[in-house]
């Protein structure tokens, strides 16, 4: 080989080689901007992970939370429940006891009404 060829074939080399490293270079920066991903992902998915668990026990509490409402107003419409009939049975007694005491107002009234006029 002459000088002349060998100074073309360094000379392809020479560019082969700086485009070799310019590809190099691109693919180390992809390489970094994955880890970068990769590592945010991991980020995220433990975030998402807490997240989860979090409202996990945000569930498990509404659930207690709901049963001891339901329970409390269970017990309080059965108490209405009980105050209503025992008003009601008051009520009840109360007329029935204004009847029945003005029916023996009525009564002794007559008796003493047809004993004073003496059966007249």
């Amino acid at each position: 080989m002459t000088n002349e060829q060998l100074t073309q074939e360094v000379i392809k080399l020479a560019e082969h080689q700086a485009k070799c490293d310019a590809e190099r270079e691109s693919i180390l920066n992809v390489i970094d901007e994955l880890r970068r991903d990769i590592k945010s992902t991991k980020s995220l998915a433990e975030d998402v992970h807490i997240l989860a668990i979090n409202m996990e026990n945000m569930q498990k509490t509404m659930d207690e939370t709901n049963r001891k409402v339901d329970a409390l107003n269970s017990k309080e419409f059965t108490e209405y429940k009980e105050n209503k009939k025992l008003v009601k049975q008051n009520i009840t007694s109360a007329i029935v006891g204004a009847f029945m005491g003005f029916g023996l107002s009525l009564v002794a009234w007559l008796i003493r009404f047809f004993m004073m006029t003496g059966g007249e």
